[in-house]
């Protein structure tokens, strides 16, 4: 570690006393020449006629609006009449950027916003268009509608001169200022940050730094970049923003929609239809896609069965930053998704070509492009945003957004995940034709979000471990049905599989994948209307009932209940894929050292690859806790047979979960090796850490009230909650119930217990006593492992959907908080009853116990025990 130098506290006193410059940036007497020039120019420009000679000199761009930019900075819209009225989007893109710690360059950090212009004799106002509510057309309470739902107005702008049917305002200070629409420092969002763990920037503007610094116009769209300068506010330190502001013009002819669906994973715009033809109000959702049609000529050929190329291809570009090596795997993952518009019944749709050298059209900031675009980041990620037109869920545009870290992410994956089985992984830089694989996938993946698919987690779940290590199976299927899955690599395969012939790896795209594709971009004949359709939509998912390769699995936000819909697992069986798993962890650990160390390098490195091992064992180890108290959700409708939604595990399941999760506590030594771990900075914590959080899992109020739930469901399969806990309470003591020895790790399990116990009963308050470590506490290990030990991973560019809005697209995912836990009237005497069941069985051990060490603890958690129990 880099010791820090103090800074002499004179030196400090000498600089606080010191005018700070930090964001004014001028001297007084240049402010006071620089007011002057102001007020002329202002002056100048409140007269039309002078307005206009002032233009003389300005550099004019014409597009979508004529745009003129003055010498001294200050930018003018002349708005045609045909402008008003019009349905437009504006957009907000990061062009370039300081540093990376919040955003990156290419990244739409502020939703696309529908905007409409009107006007009176002074002013232009821009408008928001409301866009969730709806009313029919000629519907008797239209006019009542509009009254309520009038588009509100977020700036006004002062019409500086109309001539030859354009209205000139000036839109400096909205583009180049700290606009709070478009800026790009955001309030915080607390949903936002739970779900991401960012922060986000806490920064001041200062004008000096800032300025308008190009303008470019297209036909239908214009766009202007500024220079933004802010200062963050605890340390002073300089932040500069370069972003790119789009607007442009929406499609007149709108693309028709499509309904949403929870079976097929799609994001979605919500609607809300006010109508005096149903009771109450109608909430619907159409899905985002692109509008891939037919030609007018071959529409007969499209619903004859033959395969057509579309109106409108979709292009995407690969930034030129991409290394040679590289662009071949992100062009190939790009077109994967030919097969699943093939299934549609087009051909030739998506289409991967270079950045143009020589194409004066091309502009890869026109938001009209869609692009994949480099990041050099320290992020390890890769994200595929898109931005739509709310009123028909049209894609108008996406991109691809690249972090250079994300080699580290998949060489860490493929390393611990397949390090056992493949020779060529056992090196700390990958041959080229090994990392392709991932290069493909991650490209593929993301593309197939800015296709409008969200993450499928429950796909894997369709295989079964005998699936994963058949060669001809996993040739054909890889190791998901769906690419949106987050299922890198087959960690079940053993060695000797590889040589078999077993892949390794995901698909190109899945059985699901084309499915989705098929079911979201599908013309139906007739042109039938939206609700229309909605038969021939729900035949098209009742052809594969029961097939659980066709199934979509919601993603889990803020923990984790259904075990079939989890994050970086594999197969239906995750006890025994975890078994696998670390038979295979062992082997990389046994030669750890031999395919990961550098020689005459330190240990930061092997350090880093260590940590990397150890979260995949967590993953595997997290696989398993969400079977304790844990439901399997189905999507189901009324009147079709579907069973129920909710469908608890049984009391096998959950028992034979417990007992491996206390196997594999008790049995991790292998992943501590002295000879390595001397040589870190740090001694890992994460041992106890992880003991922490399986304890805390048994105790939780939550997971509690989840296990009388399903007893009450069904008590012939169900599991009593005092029956739990007692099989609970007797695998954590084992050893004591056994008169054994108590080593560290038994030590460990059983104070955890028995301060989660006292915790949840409520006596560690009512009697005033200080149990364990508080900042260890059980349960608030448990939540930490459910929200975040289970794995690092690709978040692309999904967001919370419970009727909140974040960060743009909206999705369908199933929230975790939402259960009733075990009332603390039944809880509390059921965790005392543990503990006085505890108190008994130490007093039998203490007498005898087998050494000084174990004889000792006991003694003390006897007294800790009394004090609660007084």
């Amino acid at each position: 570690m880099i010791a820090k130098k103090a800074i002499p506290i004179a030196i400090v006193s000498l600089i606080m006393a010191l005018p700070f410059q930090g964001q004014a940036g001028i001297s007084e007497d240049k402010s006071a020449e620089k007011d002057k020039t102001e007020k002329k120019d202002e002056k100048e420009e409140n007269d039309s006629d002078s307005f206009k000679k002032s233009l003389a000199e300005a550099q004019v761009y014409q597009g979508l609006m004529d745009i003129y930019l003055k010498k001294t900075g200050k930018l003018f819209l002349a708005l045609p009449d045909s402008i008003y009225g019009a349905d437009l989007m504006l957009v907000s893109r990061v062009n370039g950027i300081s540093h990376t710690k919040d955003l990156v360059a290419g990244e739409m950090n502020i939703n696309p916003i529908v905007i409409r212009f009107t006007k009176d004799h002074n002013n232009v106002y821009m408008h928001i268009v409301q866009d969730r509510a709806e009313i029919n057309p000629g519907d008797p309470i239209a006019s009542s509608y509009h009254r309520n739902f009038i588009d509100p107005i977020v700036k006004g702008f002062k019409i500086k001169s109309s001539e030859g049917g354009k209205d000139f305002i000036e839109v400096t200070d909205f583009f180049k200022g700290n606009e709070k629409l478009i800026s790009p420092i955001k309030d915080l969002n607390p949903i936002s940050m739970l779900l991401s763990g960012k922060k986000g920037i806490d920064a001041s503007y200062y004008e000096d730094g800032s300025a308008i610094t190009s303008v470019k116009a297209f036909p239908d769209n214009v766009m202007i970049e500024s220079r933004l300068a802010f200062t963050t506010d605890k340390v002073y330190e300089p932040y500069t923003v370069s972003m790119s502001r789009s607007i442009i013009k929406l499609p007149d002819t709108p693309m028709k929609p499509r309904l949403q669906d929870n079976r097929v994973g799609y994001f979605y715009e919500a609607k809300k239809l006010y109508s005096s033809d149903i009771d109450g109000t109608k909430d619907y959702q159409i899905i985002d896609r692109f509008r891939i049609e037919p030609k007018e000529e071959d529409l007969d050929a499209y619903f004859s069965g033959k395969l057509v190329v579309p109106k409108q291809k979709i292009i995407f570009y690969v930034d030129s930053a991409f290394p040679a090596k590289w662009r071949g795997a992100v062009k190939e993952g790009i077109e994967y998704w030919n097969k699943g518009f093939e299934a549609a019944g087009f051909k030739n749709v998506i289409e991967a070509r270079d950045y143009p050298k020589d194409d004066p059209t091309f502009d890869a900031d026109d938001i009209r492009k869609n692009c994949v675009r480099y990041c050099v980041s320290p992020t390890a990620n890769a994200m595929g945003p898109s931005y739509v037109d709310p009123r028909t869920g049209e894609i108008l545009g996406a991109d691809v957004i690249w972090y250079h870290n994300v080699l580290q992410l998949l060489h860490d994956w493929k390393f611990t995940q397949t390090g056992a089985v493949d020779p060529r992984v056992r090196t700390n830089v990958f041959p080229d034709s090994v990392m392709y694989e991932s290069l493909t996938y991650v490209t593929a993946h993301e593309i197939g979000h800015c296709l409008g698919l969200m993450h499928n987690m429950g796909a894997s779940y369709a295989y079964t471990i005998d699936n994963l290590r058949d060669p001809e199976f996993t040739q054909k299927y890889g190791t998901t049905p769906s690419i949106m899955d987050y299922a890198r690599n087959n960690y079940v395969a053993q060695p000797g599989d590889f040589e078999r012939g077993v892949k390794l790896t995901p698909p190109d795209i899945g059985v699901y994948d084309i499915h989705a594709i098929d079911w979201g971009y599908r013309i139906f004949p007739g042109n039938p209307g939206i609700f229309d359709e909605q038969e021939a939509l729900d035949a098209m998912i009742r052809v594969h009932d029961g097939d659980p390769m066709y199934e979509f699995g919601a993603q889990q936000v803020l923990g984790l209940m259904d075990p079939t819909d989890q994050t970086e697992d594999l197969s239906n069986d995750h006890i025994e894929a975890g078994r696998l798993a670390i038979s295979n962890l062992k082997i990389i650990m046994d030669n750890f050292q031999e395919w990961t160390g550098v020689p005459g390098d330190n240990f930061n490195t092997l350090e880093k690859k260590y940590n990397a091992v150890v979260n995949q064992f967590g993953r595997h180890i997290g696989h398993v806790i969400p079977y304790i108290g844990g439901v399997r959700f189905k999507e189901v409708r009324q009147g079709k047979g579907d069973g129920q939604a909710r469908n608890y595990f049984s009391k096998d399941d959950q028992k034979r979960a417990m007992e491996w999760l206390m196997s594999q506590l008790r049995n991790c030594g292998w992943l501590e090796p002295e000879s390595l771990i001397a040589n870190f900075d740090e001694s890992p914590s994460w041992r106890r850490r992880l003991e922490r959080s399986v304890v805390g899992c048994f105790t939780s109020p939550v997971v509690l009230g989840r296990i009388k739930k399903g007893y009450e469901t069904d008590p012939t399969n169900g599991y009593k909650v005092e029956e739990f806990l007692d099989d609970a309470m007797a695998l954590v003591f084992e050893a004591s119930y056994k008169n054994r020895a108590l080593d560290d790790v038994e030590l460990n399990l059983q104070s955890s217990t028995i301060a989660a116990l006292a915790k949840a009963s409520g006596l560690d308050i009512l009697n005033n006593v200080k149990v364990g470590d508080s900042a260890l506490d059980a349960a608030v290990d448990f939540n930490e492992f459910v929200l975040n030990v289970s794995s690092p991973t690709i978040t692309c560019s999904q967001s919370l959907n419970a009727d909140l809005d974040i960060d743009g697209q909206r999705a369908f995912f199933r929230i975790a908080l939402g259960d009733n836990p075990l009332p603390q009237s039944e809880m509390r005497p059921l965790m005392t009853r543990q503990l006085q069941l505890i108190r008994s069985l130490y007093k039998k051990c203490v007498s005898k116990a087998p050494d000084l060490k174990t004889k000792e603890y006991y003694k003390y958690q006897l007294r800790v025990i009394d004090q609660l129990l007084k």
